[in-house]
């Protein structure tokens, strides 16, 4: 399971939260930035000693041992300089690293109604462009917070051991050095964050684009979604305008150079008047003109670190919409599983509560006796697959009750009710792996014996052998190598490996010839033996050969019985199949 997020109420918490996982690394990066500023802008100081006590005197001896401390500090200033550097890299790999798998296994347990809002595009660019650029500010993360460690110690250096004056001189520009900075922060924040928008935008209409390309050929769309990306692409452009022209107002730099240049003017009249040293006033410069690279530095770390909030502000936000679905029960699967269906009162409607929309299913009840093949009938639209994935639950309705073996389907282990209930979906999905793979995909673990016997009985060796590489074909991306009729078989064949207690076929031969049909039908005659079978399909065939035939209209059951028993008392059931059937003449009543 993934982090719990119910107990972190802001982004800036969880990045926080992510960051101590890391302690020793964090304080590494933080040891490593406070030895590198002080030996930074201990040179300086080291370097107007050197003059005034050394040069001035000509003392040979001092002069040598000077030297060779100020070229110790410096080495040991490169040294700690590569050293945080790596760490810094390190921990936004790690956390970045983190991350990712957090968002991959929360998106796993999310509600299938979380899934319905999101764009495909979206997601992928959260997990990839986003959680990089939050490595990105965690990597140069030492860089933002360099210059005011180094501007305190070289006020600090300024009023302790040089002049005291210099140092007033410079508090004004270090305080306007201040505010621009956070200023700057400011102002590039929201371009920072419209930045990820943007690419988000040109990621989704890019995915969209790719993956419906034999419909945008089919309808010769060509010209309407190059405009859609196009519109995408002029948005991300004129976010980066408004960015670059935020960072061409960069004005602590200017402040620096001018706190340099003062700074010089007045030292120089200091000495001329006696009262400060040639070292000193080297010295105090020196320590200024240290502060140029870190504000280089800060320009784009600045950047960085805007973009990382605001990336991490998008990925929290993603990963905080809805609640995780509840894995864990107090109750395990009973081994005298029956397999007894029953719907209480179920109502149900899309939506993020249910109750602003027309309810898909309206106080559904029925109840499917153990072993029984039980037929779903109605027109589109009144609910058959929306029952079904109500069942798995998929989603959870906002009325009502849904019973296994007389037990609330809600005290059984999510994964475990899951795993007992196979399902043969109508709009199959399959993997970009191999036919085997797509086959043992609810069951990893099945033998190749077993693949086999599953694929043989629905059909699937058949046209598997045909490929050069047989059951090791990749199927391409969503089955794209494979007929219709062909991803259903590898559709039923995975259904049947799994050996379920409960088996859901929605339309699940609807795509297959006759012949197919026939021999996968008497394919299932042996797997459906002793377990609850639930079809929902529109052939007459196989609602005849049932047992129970559920009719349901506007989310409602109208009717159930037999096939001859609902053809004589079901007006709704023989329309149905009024096209196979010779309706008999309604007799109006005046």
């Amino acid at each position: 399971m993934s982090l719990d997020l119910t107990k972190i109420s802001s982004y800036r918490k969880w990045f926080l939260y992510h960051l101590a996982r890391q302690k020793s690394l964090v304080v590494g990066v933080l040891v490593g930035i406070i030895i590198v500023t002080f030996s930074r802008v201990i040179i300086p100081i080291v370097i107007g000693y050197i003059i005034d006590t050394t040069l001035v005197t000509r003392d040979l001896a001092n002069l040598v041992l000077l030297l060779a401390v100020a070229l110790a500090v410096f080495v040991t200033r490169n040294a700690m300089d590569y050293i945080t550097m790596m760490i810094g890299h390190y921990l936004g790999l790690k956390t970045e690293q983190n991350m990712r798998q957090e968002f991959f296994d929360t998106l796993q347990y999310k509600p299938l109604r979380y899934h319905d809002k999101a764009r495909t595009g979206d997601l992928q660019a959260l997990a990839t462009n986003d959680l990089r650029i939050i490595n990105t500010m965690i990597s140069h993360g030492a860089f933002y917070l360099y210059p005011f460690f180094q501007v305190i110690m070289a006020a600090f250096l300024l009023i302790v051991t040089l002049d005291l004056r210099l140092a007033l001189i410079c508090s004004p520009f270090i305080i306007f050095y201040m505010i621009f900075i956070l200023d700057y922060r400011k102002k590039i924040a929201p371009w920072a964050a419209g930045r990820m928008v943007t690419h988000s935008n040109v990621a989704v209409v890019l995915q969209d684009s790719i993956s419906g390309v034999a419909i945008v050929r089919s309808f010769t769309a060509e010209e309407l979604e190059r405009e859609k990306f196009h519109i995408a692409v002029i948005g991300f452009r004129d976010n980066r305008i408004g960015e670059t022209k935020v960072q061409a107002r960069f004005y602590p730099l200017l402040v620096l150079y001018l706190a340099i240049g003062v700074t010089f003017l007045m030292s120089c009249v200091f000495v001329f008047e006696g009262t400060l040293t040639i070292g000193a006033l080297i010295a105090a410069n020196l320590l200024l003109i240290t502060l140029i690279d870190p504000t280089n530095m800060i320009f784009w770390a600045t950047n960085d670190m805007m973009s990382g909030f605001a990336a991490c502000s998008r990925l929290y936000t993603s990963l905080s919409l809805e609640e995780e679905e509840q894995q864990e029960s107090a109750l395990t699967w009973p081994d005298t599983f029956k397999g007894t269906i029953e719907f209480r009162d179920v109502t149900f409607a899309y939506g993020d509560d249910g109750t602003k929309n027309t309810p898909i299913l309206k106080n559904l009840s029925f109840k499917i006796e153990p072993y029984q093949r039980v037929a779903l009938v109605g027109p589109t639209g009144c609910g058959k697959t929306t029952l079904v994935k109500l069942l798995l639950r998929l989603y959870e309705p906002q009325e009502g009750t849904i019973l296994l073996d007389g037990i609330d389907i809600r005290n059984y282990p999510l994964d475990q009710l899951r795993r007992h209930i196979g399902y043969i979906e109508q709009d199959i999905y399959l993997f970009s792996r191999t036919i085997s793979d797509n086959i043992a995909f609810g069951r990893p673990s099945a033998t190749h014996e077993a693949i086999m016997d599953a694929a043989k009985l629905a059909q699937v060796e058949e046209f598997a052998l045909e490929f050069p590489e047989e059951y090791n074909t990749i199927v391409g991306e969503r089955g794209t190598r494979l007929s219709g009729g062909e991803k259903q078989r590898v559709a039923i064949a995975r259904a049947f490996l799994t050996d379920p207690e409960i088996l859901i076929l929605d339309d699940s031969v609807s795509a297959v010839d006759s012949e197919t049909e026939e021999k996968i039908t008497q394919a299932m005659e042996n797997v459906i033996r002793n377990r609850t079978t639930l079809v929902i399909t529109h052939r007459l065939h196989t609602i005849r050969t049932s047992d129970k035939i559920i009719v349901l209209k506007r989310g409602r059951n109208v009717a159930e019985g037999s096939h001859n028993e609902l053809l004589q008392s079901s007006e709704d059931y023989r329309r149905i199949f009024g096209k196979h059937l010779i309706l008999p003449e309604l007799i109006v009543k005046n």
